[in-house]
């Protein structure tokens, strides 16, 4: 995911602190891992990780912004998770990919 500079790295720290992304994350992908099967996530066990410090940022269309963080399994990147949230701080969407 490339970096927009439509909005600055400050900008982007304080929209994650006012909209507490990094909370959201784990409690979305907590919530994914215990509401679905390892069979339904193509994922072999449940023993996966996401790197909140780590967030990629990409402003999408001006009115909504994604966040990823990579996927890790015994020290495998196996994918991503991205949440998209508008400028209010909503969450719109979300995202589990497994390469």
């Amino acid at each position: 995911m490339n970096r927009n500079n439509i909005m600055n790295d400050p900008q982007i720290k304080n929209f994650i602190e006012n909209y507490n992304v990094s909370g959201t994350f784990i409690k979305s992908f907590s919530s994914l891992l215990d509401q679905n099967t390892c069979a339904d996530l193509d994922i072999s066990n449940k023993n996966i990780s996401i790197e909140i410090e780590k967030l990629d940022f990409e402003l999408l269309d001006g009115d909504a912004i994604a966040f990823k963080s990579q996927i890790d399994q015994d020290g495998n990147k196996i994918g991503y998770y991205r949440l998209v949230f508008a400028l209010n701080g909503a969450l719109i969407d979300e995202f589990f990919v497994i390469y």
